[in-house]
C-alpha cells in the first residue's frame, strides 16, 4: 500500500474474510498485521528478517516515505541490490535481465551494514552533501541580508532624493510666489496712481 492511511485491518485476515484489527505494518510486504499475523510473520524463514513498524508510527511519516517502493514494479520481487551505473534499485531478476554488464551492483543490506566498506563512503557522501547544503543555505542567507540592506540604503537615497526636490520645488515655488506679488504691486502702484489722477480731475470738474 501507498496511501497515506493504510487500512486498519489486518490484509493477511482479510484475504479470509476476517476482520481483525491492524497493529503493525511491513514495508516489504506492504501488508498491514494483526497480532497474530505479525508473529508467524516474524517466525517465518521468508520474513522473520523484515522490519516492521507500529501501525501508529507509520501513519504518521511523510507521505514521501510511505510513496518509497520495496517491491519491483516489472517483476513484484523484493528490491534488494543497488545498481551505481544505472543509479537505481533492482531485484535479483533485474540483475539477469538488464543488469549483466553492470560492474558497480551492490546488496543494499550491505550499503547499510557498518562494518562494509560501501558505508564510509555513503557516509562520507551525505555528509559532503549536508555541508555543501549548509554553505548553500549560509550562501542564500548572506546573499538575502545583503539585499536588506541594499533596499534599506536604496530607500534612504531616494527619500534624500525626495527632500531635494521638494526642497527645490518649494524654493521655485517661494520665487516665483515674490515675482508675481512685485507684478502685482507695481500694477496696482501704476493703476491706482492712473485712477487717483482720474478722481483728481473729476473733483476739479464737479467744483466748477
Amino acid at each position: 500500500m501507498t496511501t497515506d492511511e493504510i487500512a486498519s485491518f489486518c490484509n493477511i485476515c482479510l484475504t479470509r474474510d476476517q476482520n481483525k484489527l491492524a497493529e503493525e505494518y511491513c514495508p516489504q510486504c506492504e501488508e498491514a498485521l494483526c497480532g497474530d499475523c505479525r508473529h508467524h510473520h516474524k517466525i517465518s524463514k521468508s520474513t522473520k528478517s523484515h522490519q516492521t513498524i507500529s501501525l501508529e508510527k507509520y501513519n504518521k511519516l511523510p507521505s514521501f516515505i510511505k510513496q518509497i517502493k520495496h517491491n519491483c514494479q516489472e517483476h513484484d520481487c523484493f528490491l534488494e541490490c543497488y545498481c551505481k551505473c544505472h543509479d537505481s534499485l533492482c531485484c535479483k531478476r533485474c540483475l539477469i535481465s538488464s543488469h549483466k554488464e553492470c560492474k558497480e551492483t551492490i546488496f543494499i543490506e550491505d550499503f547499510l551494514t557498518p562494518s562494509s566498506r560501501y558505508h564510509s563512503v555513503a557516509l562520507h557522501n551525505i555528509e559532503k552533501a549536508l555541508k555543501d547544503l549548509e554553505i548553500n543555505i549560509c550562501s542564500a542567507l548572506k546573499d538575502r541580508n545583503r539585499n536588506l540592506i541594499e533596499l534599506r540604503e536604496q530607500k534612504q537615497k531616494i527619500s534624500e532624493q525626495i527632500k531635494e526636490k521638494r526642497q527645490e520645488i518649494n524654493t521655485r515655488l517661494d520665487n516665483l510666489e515674490d515675482a508675481l506679488l512685485e507684478k502685482a504691486s507695481a500694477m496696482e502702484n501704476e493703476y491706482c496712481l492712473k485712477i487717483n489722477k482720474v478722481i483728481a480731475k473729476l473733483e476739479d470738474e464737479k467744483k466748477k
